[in-house]
């Protein structure tokens, strides 16, 4: 009937948020399989799969058609496909779908005719079904529809779009559209408004369109589409086509020629329309010549000039970076940093990019590759495609201020931005909603799974120990549970990325349409790999917390010391420090305080940089995996000749023991034992992750070794250190950028750790929470100061504690509820007086005000000491009844009126009433309620009668005793639950790894599969625990527990409690029995084998399940912390 294969022009992916159902590969996949040569893709409101389906049209022989589906503003309202014709229609598009976002809100961008009449150059415009013209031609408003066409095509190129999906007046909608382009002598052309590749994605089509029913301020949905929106064979949209046209077959074959003309005229070529195969790049005028200066200049700053090595390196370098034609990337990237810093702002290099002597000449980067053994060919080779990365990390409380350095200072700059996914416990709580599941049930559900990919959530219920005993099976989930996996990876909506930036040439809104983010900036509609595949610069700027803390704790030395201390100019040897870094005391110090590093570092005993270099490198999958901790350690404290597989390799294993550690090592073993180039053998390198690749490296590796003459012992036994390692072990230069900082956090917690402890706890950079720190800080000496309206600032601040310590006074921020301008009035109106005055001048709400009231931020004021009550008896309790007295008085004045208070005539002061003052347990629960963590003394203190009966009872053994008790010996331990991971680990096991803090340090807990069976529920349910196991001994003293029980300790304080006289019997009975009556079957057996060998459970890595906290974060979850 037609020639060639019909060419669907009208498709939605899954970038069409909570409309499309199947990524854009998948559609492109499905058309090649029909044997279609074209292809369309046209999102909702953006370009958000463009890149991505001109990619796969690419691989597959298909041309790419690209438009976008636009929501039209009112009056004329509906939507309209436009499509782009070339080079200039792509950039059309590009910039209309950039000022839809613009002139819309949020959220709802809306296409009007004069924005399409400004950018209409090589635009086509199909008005479908859900176009004006359509919904008019559906209403028997022919007229209307008429007239709305021609407002279309005086603005722009203009065709009909036909689409009948077999439901109810949809066939007579078609046809009355027909007749209309045939009486105005406007193109038809026939389409499936596609949102599924294949008639099975209905169902999860319906889940969408109810799911977004739930979204406020959205539109209704589309029109129902049944089961027929999905990618249709050439003979199904003919049969769809003769259904419209009726007998006449000229008529049929016309509507089938017009498409497909249409589309072969819509087809873009990826490199020259979209310039997927170019770079992109800022002019910059003599870039290479300028590079070779401000290089040589470096040179002569940091006295290499004499140093032929150094001149070698750099010679080379540069000679790649011309030949790529990265000149101006360097120097933008150089410029950004130096920008940022100007600032005030810290700025370090992080990953391969430090391993480059460029980025150290032009001050990208501090680290030194000459002095740490790096490679330049780990970051940047002739071979490799795409441009290298170079990230920046800056301080987390000003990333937005670098964002702003950056946009102001290149115009063609942009935000990058990303899909957030359906993952589990959304895509419950969207199906849910869906099937209506009341939504406190639809809450509890969510919250019973790990954080999980939603795919995941069938196996989860029958794997996991915690979800097999909580409960799931009392609700009918199975439908909703198959649905919600089905929503797996589909994008909800889009965000902001992080931490991308786009720097450009002046084509960039020609090449990517723009949106506003939440927080303002403008972001590209593509996602960071789209990015790159358009050739554009992607600068990923990354806020870290540790930098914001060390920021602040610098300026706390200076403020009360009142000297400058640069930690950038550091002696990288100072011995307290490394020997506070061996004795495990790392907790909040950047890269080394999880409980696993802390264990590390007891057993590595660092005593210099390149020490803690080894350390971060060392505590990754691939040295684990291969074993290559324990033979390092035992070379370097010299229990252990380090030997090398072949003399050849001496020196590339020398200065790690004769174990491969650092991906820079494995690229020199090739070399070394091949012969090839540095390029060639990293090209190698990034092959071993898979498992063809690994076999294609194993052949080239045999014989390339077998002809340099290595014998085949020797071959195989280094084929075999560099299969294990694979594509897992660590980058150096990654390693040697992350050291510095450690270093600098850990040098400013020996120091400084008044000042050390305050930034922490303003900037919260690691992995526990605010109470683990509080604890740490005093353990440590550092006295801790609550919450005080005269004296506590926004953050934590250093001040004199008495007996010539510095203590940490806690920051009006932590505060449960108080605003910005709350805290501003609070501090401009110092000093006061009283509860009044500040009632009547900061005007705080009613809850701060008895937020503040609660946590003893008046107690000075009024002289209530640590008894809870002041001289002449006046308490918190007094003043809570006077802060209500406040508002009702206030009320009465306004009229009704709430709170912020403001009483110039309240002027009675709080009187003592008789009330009780409140207990230590009172005192410490008002603290988590309000402050998120217990202030004044530890949270166990207030179960002191209970862990003194199970000291005597049991022999419970606290963190401070822990390293006497011998190896192997069975403890009970108790404590505060302050963080929880489940790392991959190298049995592949899911092992969960808990840390209780108990006032006198910390406890590191290890559940092994066999026991979380009885054991998960209570781990991940519970936050203050008693733990049996058994001691564990690593290092120098460092000791963890192997547990095999775990009790809530709130559960056998009320044992305790309501046992009487038979309390310590009954106790005793409680913890001889299993805490749940449960098979020990562990956890199910699910693995991911990777090309190395190496194994990981599907439920490492994973933060838990459960509610982010109780009250409040009071612990930490996930698999472990970098320091962002």
């Amino acid at each position: 009937m037609m020639a060639g294969a019909f060419a669907h022009l009208h498709t939605a992916s899954s970038a069409s948020m909570r409309h499309g159902t199947a990524p854009p590969h998948e559609l492109v996949e499905r058309a090649a399989e029909l044997g279609m040569d074209m292809l369309g893709l046209t999102d909702r409101d953006g370009l958000y799969g463009a890149v991505k389906h001109a990619r796969a049209c690419r691989r597959a022989g298909i041309r790419p058609v690209l438009g976008a589906d636009l929501a039209v503003a009112a009056p004329e309202g509906g939507r309209v496909v436009v499509l782009a014709r070339g080079r200039r229609g792509f950039a059309s598009l590009c910039r209309l779908v950039s000022a839809v976002h613009a002139a819309g809100t949020r959220g709802v961008p809306a296409l009007s005719r004069s924005m399409l009449a400004e950018h209409a150059e090589g635009l086509v415009v199909l008005a479908g079904p859900e176009s004006d013209v359509g919904l008019a031609a559906g209403e028997h408003r022919m007229e209307r529809a008429r007239r709305c066409l021609e407002g279309w095509r005086e603005v722009a190129e203009t065709a009909v779009e036909l689409v009948d999906h077999y439901g109810p007046g949809q066939h007579r909608r078609a046809t009355a559209m027909l007749r209309l382009a045939e009486e105005t002598r406007t193109l038809a052309v026939l389409g499936n408004a596609v949102r599924y590749p294949r008639r099975s994605g209905a169902e999860v089509a319906r889940v969408l369109d109810e799911a977004r029913r739930w979204l406020p301020g959205t539109a209704p949905p589309p029109l129902p589409c049944g089961s027929q929106a999905y990618l249709k064979s050439t003979a199904e949209m003919t049969a769809v086509a003769e259904r419209i046209c009726g007998p006449d077959r000229t008529a049929v074959r016309r509507l089938l020629a017009h498409t497909r003309a249409l589309a072969a005229s819509c087809s873009l070529e990826p490199g020259a329309d979209l310039g997927m195969d170019d770079h992109h790049l800022p002019e910059i005028p003599g870039a290479r010549d300028r590079l070779w200066l401000t290089c040589r200049e470096g040179m002569a700053r940091l006295g290499l000039g004499g140093d032929p090595r150094a001149r070698s390196r750099l010679a080379h370098e540069l000679e790649t970076i011309e030949r790529k034609g990265f000149s101006a990337y360097f120097l933008t990237v150089a410029d950004i940093a130096h920008r940022i810093r100007e600032q005030g702002i810290r700025c370090s290099i992080r990953g391969s990019g430090a391993g480059s002597l460029v980025n150290h000449l032009i001050g990208i980067s501090a680290v030194d590759p000459l002095a740490h053994g790096l490679l330049m060919e780990r970051f940047l080779t002739e071979s490799r495609t795409g441009l290298p990365d170079i990230d920046l990390d800056v301080e987390s409380a000003r990333r937005l201020d670098a964002y702003q350095v950056i946009l102001d200072a290149y115009p063609h700059a942009a935000c990058v931005s990303m899909m957030e996914t359906y993952r589990a416990r959304s895509a419950i709580r969207d199906v849910g909603s869906v099937m209506g599941i009341p939504p406190h049930e639809i809450d509890v559900l969510a919250k019973a799974f790990p954080h999980i990919r939603a795919r995941q959530i069938r196996s989860a219920c029958a794997d996991l120990p915690e979800l097999r005993s909580g409960g799931l099976a009392d609700y009918p989930v199975e439908t909703l549970f198959r649905l919600a996996e089905r929503l797996d990876g589909l994008p909800r909506h889009i965000a902001l990325h992080p931490c991308g930036i786009v720097v450009s040439d002046a084509s960039l809104r020609d090449r990517a349409p723009l949106e506003p983010s939440r927080i303002g900036y403008d972001m590209v509609q593509y996602d960071k790999e789209d990015v790159e595949e358009m050739g554009l610069i992607k600068l990923d700027v990354i806020g870290v917390r540790m930098q914001s803390a060390m920021t602040h704790a610098l300026g706390e030395v200076e403020r009360v010391e009142g000297r400058r201390v640069d930690v950038d100019a550091l002696p990288p040897d100072d011995a307290a420090t490394y020997a506070m870094i061996r004795s495990s005391a790392t907790l909040g110090c950047f890269q080394i305080e999880s409980p696993g590093q802390r264990e590390l570092v007891s057993r590595l005993r660092p005593a210099c940089m390149d020490d803690l270099i080894a350390d971060i490198s060392l505590f990754r999958p691939g040295p684990v995996n291969s074993d290559m901790i324990t033979p390092f350690i035992a070379a370097r404290d010299g229990r252990r000749v380090p030997e090398a597989p072949t003399p050849v390799l001496s020196e590339v294993l020398a200065s790690t023991g004769g174990v491969v550690v650092f991906h820079e090592q494995v690229i020199a073993v090739l070399h070394a034992m091949t012969g090839c180039g540095l390029d060639q053998a990293e090209a190698m390198r990034r092959r071993l992750g898979t498992d063809e690749g690994k076999e294609e490296v194993r052949r080239r590796f045999t014989a390339m070794a077998g002809e340099c003459g290595h014998s085949e012992r020797v071959i195989e036994e280094v084929w075999h250190i560099l299969a294990a390692f694979g594509a897992f072990g660590f980058c150096k230069a990654h390693a040697a950028a992350f050291a510095v900082p450690t270093y600098q956090s850990a040098w400013l917690k020996r120091h400084h750790p008044a000042a050390f402890y305050a930034g922490v706890l303003t900037h919260d950079p690691g992995m526990y929470p605010r109470r683990a720190i509080i604890d740490d800080a005093r353990r440590f000496g550092v006295p801790v100061l609550g919450v005080d309206v005269n004296r506590s600032e926004r953050e934590w601040r250093v001040e004199p504690a008495g007996h010539g310590k510095l203590g940490i006074r806690a920051g009006l921020a932590d505060v449960k509820g108080i605003t910005e301008a709350e805290m501003d009035a609070l501090v401009a109106g110092r000093p006061y007086a009283s509860l009044n005055d500040v009632a009547n001048r900061a005007r705080p709400s009613r809850g701060v005000l008895e937020g503040l009231v609660r946590v003893g931020a008046f107690d000075s004021l009024y002289g209530i000491g640590q008894g809870g009550a002041a001289a002449g008896g006046l308490t918190r309790r007094d003043l809570l009844l006077r802060a209500g007295a406040l508002e009702r008085t206030a009320r009465r004045s306004l009229g009704g009126g709430q709170l912020p208070i403001a009483l110039e005539a309240a002027a009675e002061e709080p009187r003592e009433e008789g009330l009780p003052p409140m207990t230590p347990a009172d005192a410490v629960q008002a603290e988590l309620e309000v402050l998120g963590y217990d202030a004044s003394r530890h949270l166990l203190d207030c179960y002191a009668e209970l862990t003194a009966a199970l000291g005597a009872l049991c022999g419970a053994v606290r963190a401070r005793d822990l390293a006497a008790v011998p190896s192997g010996t069975e403890v009970l331990v108790l404590g505060v639950k302050v963080a929880t991971q489940t790392p991959a680990v190298r049995s592949g096991q899911r092992i969960v790894f808990t840390t209780l803090d108990d006032a006198t340090g910390l406890i590191d807990l290890t559940f092994f599969e066999s026991v979380q069976e009885r054991c998960a529920a209570t781990v991940f349910g519970s936050w203050l625990l008693a733990v049996r196991g058994t001691v564990r001994r690593a290092g120098s003293g460092l000791a963890t527990v192997n547990a095999t029980h775990a009790y809530d300790l709130e559960e056998l304080a009320r044992v305790w409690h309501e046992g009487g006289e038979d309390a310590a019997a009954a106790l005793r009975e409680r913890l001889g029995q299993e805490p749940a009556s449960v098979p020990v079957s562990g956890v199910g057996g699910r693995r991911i084998r990777y090309a190395n060998g190496y194994e990981l459970s599907t439920y490492a890595d994973i933060a838990p399940a459960g509610a982010a906290a109780a009250p409040r974060k009071l612990w930490h979850a996930s698999p472990g912390s970098a320091g962002r």
